[in-house]
C-alpha cells in the first residue's frame, strides 16, 4: 500500500494501528496495560462465511470490571438464516435487521480496542471474526494481543492442568464457573459471556498474585491472530 493510500485512512483507523501491536511493549509496566473483555455471537462457526450478530466489550483494570463502560452491539446482517447457532444464542433474523451496520459498529469499536489487551473465552474465534470483518470493511487486521481464560486456567488451576491426554480441551465457562462458584448470568449472550470471562480472568490473576506476589507477562498465555 502506498504512502498516499495510507494517508487516506480515517483517523480512528490510524489511531488503532499506531496504538495497537501484537507485541506487548516491554518498557511499559505490565499492570498498566489496558484491559478489555470481549465476546461475540455469530451466525455459525466458519470464518469467512459466517458473520458476527452481536458483540460486547467491557473495560477492566487489574482488579475490577468497569460495568459502566459496557457496550453491546446487535449487528445488522440482512442475509441471516435460522440455524443450529440460533439455538445457542437465540438471536433471530428479525433482531439483526434492527442492528447497527457492521462498518459503523467497527468504527465505534476500534477506539475501545486501541492499545488494549483483550480477554475472553475461546477468544481466538472472536478475534478471527473481527479480523475477517476488519479486512472486509477497512483492509486492516485485528492487532490486539489476547488472553483466553480457558488455557489460562490450564496453566494456573490444578483441576484443569494439562494431563498429557491428546484430546484434552480447555475448560468451558460452565466448568470454570462451577470451580469458582460463580453464577452463569446471561450465558450465550455477548455481554453476559464477556462479563463472565472478565470475572474469571480477575479471579485467576488474584490466584497468581497470592502464589507469586505479582503478575508478569510470562504468567499469562498471550496470543495473537
Amino acid at each position: 500500500m502506498s504512502v498516499f493510500q495510507r494517508s487516506r485512512r480515517p483517523p480512528f483507523i490510524e489511531n488503532y494501528l499506531e496504538r495497537t501491536s501484537w507485541k506487548l511493549r516491554k518498557y511499559k509496566p505490565f499492570e498498566e496495560l489496558r484491559l478489555i473483555t470481549l465476546d461475540t455471537e455469530a451466525s455459525g462457526f466458519t470464518i469467512g462465511r459466517d458473520r458476527m450478530l452481536s458483540i460486547a466489550v467491557i473495560e477492566m483494570d487489574w482488579s475490577r470490571i468497569k460495568l459502566d463502560t459496557r457496550i453491546e452491539w446487535m449487528v445488522y446482517q440482512p442475509n441471516m438464516a435460522v440455524n443450529k447457532a440460533t439455538e445457542i444464542h437465540g438471536i433471530l433474523p428479525s433482531d439483526t435487521l434492527r442492528g447497527t451496520p457492521e462498518k459503523q459498529m467497527l468504527e465505534e469499536l476500534l477506539p475501545k480496542l486501541s492499545g488494549a489487551l483483550v480477554v475472553g473465552h475461546q477468544i481466538l474465534f472472536d478475534a478471527l471474526m473481527l479480523n475477517d470483518a476488519l479486512r472486509r470493511n477497512f483492509g486492516i487486521p485485528f492487532r490486539n494481543p489476547m488472553i483466553d481464560v480457558g488455557p489460562m486456567a490450564m496453566n494456573e488451576l490444578q483441576p484443569f492442568r494439562k494431563s498429557g491426554y491428546a484430546n484434552q480441551r480447555p475448560p468451558s465457562l460452565e466448568d470454570l464457573c462451577a470451580h469458582f462458584g460463580l453464577p452463569l448470568h446471561d450465558r450465550h449472550t455477548a455481554e453476559g459471556d464477556a462479563f463472565i470471562a472478565g470475572e474469571l480472568f480477575l479471579l485467576m490473576c488474584g490466584h497468581i498474585r497470592r502464589r507469586k506476589g505479582r503478575i508478569t507477562r510470562w504468567d499469562l498465555p498471550i496470543k495473537k491472530v
